[in-house]
């Protein structure tokens, strides 16, 4: 898998920054549970950091954070607008940092682009004896209503976009072989957005801004719908966050009791 950014384009990072939902508060809440309440003052690697939405939120709890970010344009956003956070321009497949040096290293929204044979040695590396590894996912709720039929009409303009987009079952099930010890847990949220933070949302996902020019005309034809169903101007999003969590140097989490199957 190159190491090559599908969101290096100043566009896509700030429609990324722009209009990406954060991260459910009960997901950081495990964390903690999971770090035996040491979230506060533990070393934390953010990879593929994106714009800083999950290192924010993990520097929020009082985690010392470097974000690691392999695109220029999503760096920048970063840094920008991530006080306290320390960024680094790197790729998880070779991170540049020290052995041993992490209590817990998070991918969040961003597992998908890797090639385990190479990131998991490079987890197993920085982390330090009982570190955590933990990944998670923001799923779109897309099973009834508007946010169904707005799938098909993705569907006609990308087809396949869903196994990029992945789904919660499918992507604890790749992970099975990988991370055998892991344990999953899955949360709901949901937030209301003016329609063109929704439309914004859209475009920082790779698939749609891989239309290039058919990109604003979807996104315009988006707007027309939207704007006819709600006049108000807002709509309700609504998620599915799964975090899967293991000890890849060994051991087993304190917690375990408490896991979801997914």
């Amino acid at each position: 898998m190159a190491d090559k950014s599908k969101f290096d384009t100043e566009t896509t990072a700030r429609h990324y920054a722009a209009a990406r939902p954060t991260y459910p508060s009960e997901l950081f809440d495990t964390l903690d549970d999971l770090l035996g309440h040491r979230l506060a003052g533990a070393s934390v690697v953010d990879v593929a950091a994106g714009t800083g939405i999950s290192s924010r939120q993990l520097a929020e709890r009082g985690a010392h954070v470097t974000a690691v970010e392999l695109s220029g344009a999503m760096i920048a956003q970063l840094a920008g607008s991530s006080p306290g956070v320390r960024a680094v321009q790197g790729s998880g497949h070779a991170l540049p940092l020290a052995d041993g040096s992490a209590d817990l290293i998070t991918y969040a929204q961003a597992w998908h682009w890797m090639d385990p044979e190479r990131a998991l040695p490079e987890i197993r590396r920085v982390l330090r004896p009982g570190g955590v590894f933990a990944l998670w996912w923001n799923q779109t709720d897309r099973t009834s209503g508007w946010a169904k039929e707005q799938a098909e009409r993705i569907t006609a303009v990308v087809p396949g976009w869903g196994q990029e987009d992945g789904t919660d079952s499918a992507r604890a099930a790749e992970l099975d072989h990988v991370l055998p010890r892991k344990h999953s847990f899955r949360f709901a949220s949901q937030r209301t957005v003016p329609i063109e933070t929704h439309l914004s949302n859209l475009a920082s996902k790779s698939y749609i801004a891989a239309l290039g020019e058919g990109l604003e005309p979807f996104l315009d034809s988006e707007r027309r719908i939207l704007t006819e169903l709600f006049p108000e101007g807002e709509v309700t999003e609504h998620f599915s966050t799964l975090l899967v969590a293991s000890l890849p140097n060994g051991g087993d989490l304190s917690i375990a009791q408490k896991s979801q199957a997914v």
